[in-house]
């Protein structure tokens, strides 16, 4: 399909107003050869000509700019798709499109039109062509080989989206150990509340988002710092109570070691992946989760009895042992203490 640009329709204005390129170039104040050139396309519309145009023609200068822009914007998508041979649908593929419309992810202005699709796409990312799509957080830190950074990019988007909506205080360092101990006081009643959470962490200084991600995705979670306010975003992969803590834990450990890492780039945690510092923030998870020297007498206890414990959730007890292999995930002792959840998304 022809792209369409406001030469086009002025051409059709000149010839049904019988006006002559002569007498219009005379009128904009620009000489024939030069009207010519912007006709046939060899010239570009600068906003002074456009601003000339809107006054001799009375068609409104917004209009005539965002024609412009639309063209300019669907020719710079097409010279990438064809430098880089790969057809529309092929690159919607990438962004799991499907799934963003079934699921309202983005507001589509024409959800049978492909192009129309990749702009909604890329304005969502807020990026002006699909070569910046990949320089967004092109730092990842822990970024996985086998995650699509399309996903990652437009979660990433969703998280920071939501964070907009929140009324974040200012953070202190401090305020992680008061989230820690409130995190262990819900566990031990076997809560999980959303909303109690975000606004927990909000009053302490930190935004939190929990977002289901995109099928195809393996991200657990990230921690990012948008300019002093740091924000962690969790998937809703976690089905148990500790699972999901322990996420949040280990985002947490991320804000209070990897603050000013993370003020340059999304610190991003995936289920499969290896890295120093993501043993070190699991590290310092599992401890708030149950005190390494704690765990260490629960370890060498023979009589130990989850049902007496008293000191710590019983959830993040019997999480730790089966992480260890010192029990069984198919246990009942795992099954009954680390309750499923029924998350709200």
């Amino acid at each position: 399909m022809k792209k369409i640009r406001f030469v086009d329709y002025l051409k059709d204005y000149l010839d049904f107003n019988n006006i002559t390129n002569k007498d219009f170039a005379n009128r904009i104040g620009i000489s024939q050869k030069h009207l010519i050139d912007i006709l046939s396309g060899d010239s570009e519309l600068s906003s002074s000509i456009i601003d000339s145009i809107s006054i001799v023609t009375n068609i409104p200068s917004d209009y005539i700019y965002r024609l412009e822009l639309n063209y300019k914007f669907e020719k710079t998508i097409t010279e990438y798709l064809e430098k880089n041979q790969i057809s529309e649908t092929k690159y919607l593929n990438k962004f799991s499109y499907k799934y963003l419309i079934d699921n309202l992810w983005i507001n589509f202005v024409d959800v049978n039109d492909k192009m129309e699709i990749i702009k909604d796409i890329l304005k969502y990312l807020r990026v002006k062509n699909p070569e910046k799509v990949y320089e967004i957080d092109e730092k990842i830190f822990f970024k996985s080989d086998n995650d699509k950074p399309e996903l990652l990019l437009l979660w990433l988007e969703k998280c920071y989206r939501e964070t907009l909506k929140q009324d974040v205080k200012d953070y202190s360092k401090d305020n992680i150990d008061i989230l820690v101990n409130y995190i262990r006081d819900m566990a031990k009643k076997n809560e999980f509340k959303e909303d109690d959470l975000i606004k927990k962490f909000n009053e302490n200084g930190i935004a939190l988002v929990i977002q289901e991600d995109i099928p195809g995705s393996k991200i657990r979670g990230a921690f990012k710092v948008h300019k002093n306010v740091p924000a962690i975003y969790i998937t809703y992969k976690h089905k148990r109570i500790a699972d999901i803590y322990f996420a949040l834990l280990h985002e947490l450990a991320h804000c209070k070691s990897d603050f000013n890492k993370a003020k340059s780039t999304s610190l991003v945690s995936f289920y499969d992946k290896n890295i120093e510092e993501e043993f070190s923030a699991d590290h310092q998870a599992y401890n708030w989760m149950v005190d390494q020297n704690y765990y260490n007498s629960i370890l060498n206890d023979k009589n130990y009895d989850i049902s007496k414990e008293k000191n710590y959730p019983k959830s993040f007890v019997v999480y730790r042992l089966a992480k260890d292999n010192v029990i069984n995930y198919s246990s009942n002792e795992y099954q009954k203490n680390n309750i499923i959840l029924e998350i709200r998304k």
